[in-house]
């Protein structure tokens, strides 16, 4: 009989201890779709936070599904089109004919993909360009040789600690048939954290020069960086042998933004940066000298959360106007015009960004005024479409093109081959990871 009363008692206990998991478990916070814990609570970037395809919103139960709001209308005038999934890391995206054939294809590179991969337009069809570039950060794309297909340079083996960042700045070209494997054409150097590389115009001669931008100086510990250490620019010129070439090291502390542009409209690229040191242009002078004039301090917040995180340079109403986003990861679109004594005037356009990381210019209408699009990488409803009231540039209005997009790069491209870039191609930051095709169907 006393065998039968413990019995009973523990079969009481059992269920009441399962009800208490249980309630536990439905109380107990979700983890963010696609986080990872970061060491001391600090908090994550996408530079230091490479996540793999199986994480993210698939991990979300049905009923947390259930109790979360509806998501925001899409107000801006595009149709998406979904062109590929599950690039993990997904960071970058470049608009180029990779196969002559005059359609513009695309270029996907993640942070923590095993390879990276062209997508051939129109059917989409995914074809392997290199597996020998592991933790890929930045790419882009020229014609060196002059056979109507690109060179590919990469930087990779990246990490935001330089201490841990081997840092390879590559070439790739294809082996006669783009659709096959690529093959290495030089490797150019090795520079700890290097987070941009583009090729650029720096003689008036041709793209045949690449600026490296790493994102820290290799002895920084970190974004923080008390010290104020200065982040060097390098450039490597085809004609002196790829050869390193110090562009500046007068930026200080995060260098996240890089564009070739010819500001002064000499008919060769400068360079321009945009970091904690704000935005500055780096102009090419004879027998390897850079000149470096700041255009903008970008947020004037104090160190570490000053400064500016991306730069793009247009035209409206005749006049060149400079847009960014600050500061770095920031919350802020910024629109810069010319008054009429030349002077640039800021004018923020939106303050609730969220992690502001993606930057681009696109002229969906032809009317000579370049519409803006910027987005965040750590929410989903974080891609808008920013559109001029005034030819001034001094009134905007803002849309949301996609409510389901976490973007880390955008970029304006001719897809229909229409002639004119009219649509916008973004790279999403977190899982599904997905490669998506805005078609512009406005008027």
């Amino acid at each position: 009989m006393h065998r039968d009363k413990a019995a009973a008692w523990l079969l009481v206990a059992g269920l009441m201890l399962m009800h208490v998991y249980a309630a536990f478990a439905q109380i107990r916070p979700a983890p963010a779709a696609g986080a990872q814990a970061v060491p001391g609570g600090a908090q994550s970037h996408p530079e230091t936070n490479v996540t793999n395809g199986s994480s993210g919103s698939d991990q979300a139960s049905g009923s947390l599904h259930e109790n979360q709001p509806a998501p925001p209308p899409i107000t801006a005038p595009f149709r998406v089109h979904l062109i590929a999934q599950h690039i993990s890391g997904g960071y970058q995206v470049l608009a180029v004919d990779l196969n002559n054939d005059g359609k513009t294809d695309l270029v996907a590179l993640g942070l923590s993909a095993d390879s990276l991969v062209w997508y051939e337009n129109p059917s989409w069809t995914p074809h392997v360009i290199t597996t020998a570039a592991p933790k890929m950060v930045s790419m882009d794309a020229a014609d060196l040789d002059g056979d109507g297909i690109p060179e590919i340079v990469v930087a990779y083996g990246f990490n935001a600690a330089p201490a841990k960042s081997v840092g390879k700045i590559s070439i790739f070209r294809h082996n006669g048939d783009p659709r096959q494997p690529w093959v290495l054409m030089r490797d150019i150097d090795r520079v700890p954290s290097t987070h941009r590389v583009n090729f650029a115009n720096v003689n008036g001669r041709g793209r045949g020069t690449v600026v490296a931008a790493p994102i820290l100086n290799e002895k920084s510990p970190g974004f923080a960086d008390p010290e104020h250490l200065s982040t060097p620019l390098y450039a490597y010129r085809e004609e002196n042998g790829w050869k390193r070439e110090l562009i500046t090291d007068e930026n200080k502390g995060v260098v996240h933004g890089l564009l070739p542009y010819d500001w002064f409209g000499s008919g060769h690229q400068d360079i321009l940066t945009a970091g904690y040191s704000g935005i500055a242009v780096h102009h090419p002078k004879k027998k390897g000298r850079w000149t470096r004039t700041i255009i903008s301090a970008g947020s004037p917040a104090p160190w570490p959360n000053g400064g500016a995180g991306a730069v793009v340079v247009g035209r409206l109403a005749g006049k060149q106007f400079f847009a960014s986003i600050e500061p770095f990861h920031g919350n802020m679109v910024v629109v810069y015009t010319q008054d009429a004594l030349g002077l640039y005037r800021r004018h923020v356009i939106d303050d609730a960004l969220t992690t502001g990381h993606a930057l681009t210019l696109v002229d969906v209408d032809g009317d000579g005024v370049p519409e803006i699009v910027a987005g965040g990488n750590r929410t989903k409803a974080n891609l808008f479409f920013y559109r001029a009231t005034d030819k001034s540039g001094q009134s905007w209005t803002k849309m949301l093109m996609d409510n389901d997009m976490a973007a880390s790069n955008c970029v304006d491209a001719d897809i229909k081959g229409i002639g004119r870039k009219t649509d916008v191609v973004c790279m999403e930051a977190r899982a599904p990871f997905a490669l998506k095709w805005y078609e512009y169907v406005g008027k």
